[in-house]
């Protein structure tokens, strides 16, 4: 028979013999309450478990539909898997257009850098910042020389080189200056380069030839560069 304590509500199996012999009377292992279920004392220790629930199935998946039992419900799952198939490769592709043309405008940014700076001065600074090269002037000086020679019977320093525009298109001509460095870097003479012509065409390169009368003993190197 099944006992109930009444104080914790443990439950207890206990053979009815056990009962009668001590007329009832039984303690809970549980909680110690004392009670008569008929007489004398019983202490009970083995409580009954609990029954366990009852564990409900997991439902099925539910089949995909066929096309002999449902028709239509099949054509429209085949419908929809495609939309989805087609509207995640169209995504994709839209990302991946979005990288190319990025890609494509920081390709440009590189290669056409003068052309850039030249209208955005400003952007000098950001290329500087990454370690790309910037010619705001578009031009090159290259192919100096310098020597002492006299001309009018007196010493003149000739300088000579060659400027080069490196844009795509046609430059109005810089103002250059020639200047005479010390040995400790100091500026020991300025003049100014004259050229020939007051433009240069893409890619095209112009010789020229300045000289500075009674030039400074102490100089040691010469450089042409754009007047600022």
């Amino acid at each position: 028979m099944i006992v109930t304590c009444p104080s914790c509500e443990a439950k207890y199996r206990v053979e009815a013999a056990a009962l009668e012999a001590r007329r009832g009377r039984v303690k809970c292992a549980s909680c110690a309450h004392v009670w008569t279920v008929e007489d004398d004392a019983l202490t009970l220790s083995e409580p009954v478990a609990a029954p366990e629930p009852e564990t409900a199935p997991a439902p099925e998946p539910e089949p995909a539909p066929s096309l002999q039992e449902k028709p239509h419900a099949a054509i429209r799952a085949r419908a929809d898997a495609r939309r989805r198939t087609a509207r995640l490769a169209a995504e994709g592709a839209g990302w991946a257009g979005v990288a190319a043309c990025l890609l494509v405008l920081a390709g440009a940014a590189v290669i056409f850098r003068v052309d850039v700076v030249e209208v955005w001065p400003r952007t000098a600074g950001a290329y500087a910042a990454v370690g790309l090269e910037v010619n705001p002037h578009g031009v090159e000086i290259g192919g100096l020389s310098a020597q002492v020679d006299t001309r009018d019977g007196a010493a003149a320093l000739i300088v000579a080189g060659e400027i080069r525009n490196i844009t795509r298109q046609p430059l109005v001509m810089p103002m250059l200056d020639a200047v005479a460095y010390g040995d400790a870097g100091e500026e020991l003479a300025r003049w100014p380069v004259f050229l020939d012509a007051g433009g240069l065409e893409s890619e095209a390169v112009l010789a020229f030839e300045t000289q500075l009368p009674e030039p400074p003993e102490a100089a040691v190197r010469i450089e042409v560069i754009v007047a600022g």
